[in-house]
């Protein structure tokens, strides 16, 4: 059972890896510097956490599960021009309020620390399956244009990703919002 005390403790050991991971690559930081951050016994990380590999996931978690439960209500959206712009500028909105977060993961090489494939399995699958049925309740009622939701789905989220990734990374002259407006444009005539 979680204790308000135990919670406490649990979110000070993700800020205090967070602070490191800032500092350096994810892969050189160790447990005793996280503990000896985090002001806790050796011992008191590993009633929370079974490895770093663990905390990594879990500060991901606790960094982007709100995006998860956005994603499960995401069935609850139109297909209006508005509705769909309105998806746009939520996902514009969070990389906006994430963005040190999402550059600090590129800069400590999360993705090498993690493996790609483990985070798409873990992320982009569990944001394409919600997506892709919100496509296919569309494509049904014969709102949306497309053949294939599964693979829509794939196609707007890998595209989104990589755009603000490359903007995140200042390889693309364009701002978020430049990002953002240009999706909007670019989504409305693949759907409809």
């Amino acid at each position: 059972m979680k204790t308000k005390k135990g919670e406490v403790t649990r979110n000070h050991i993700i800020q205090a890896a967070e602070q490191l991971f800032m500092e350096k690559s994810v892969s050189k930081v160790t447990i005793s510097e996280i503990v000896q951050r985090a002001g806790v016994a050796k011992g008191t990380f590993y009633l929370y956490f079974e490895s770093k590999d663990e905390l990594v996931w879990n500060f991901m978690d606790h960094k982007f599960g709100h995006a998860d439960k956005w994603m499960k209500e995401i069935l609850l959206k139109g297909y209006s021009d508005e509705d769909i712009c309105e998806i746009v500028k939520y996902i514009v909105s969070f990389v906006k309020k994430n963005i040190t977060v999402l550059k600090m993961m590129h800069n400590v090489r999360f993705h090498s620390f993690l493996g790609i494939k483990r985070m798409e399995e873990k992320y982009m699958k569990r944001w394409v399956k919600p997506f892709s049925l919100w496509l296919e309740k569309g494509r049904l009622e014969g709102i949306l244009k497309i053949n294939d939701s599964e693979f829509m789905a794939h196609y707007l989220i890998i595209t989104m990703h990589e755009l603000f990734d490359r903007v995140i990374m200042n390889e693309l002259p364009l701002s978020i919002d430049e990002v953002g407006d240009e999706l909007k444009i670019l989504i409305l005539k693949l759907l409809k």
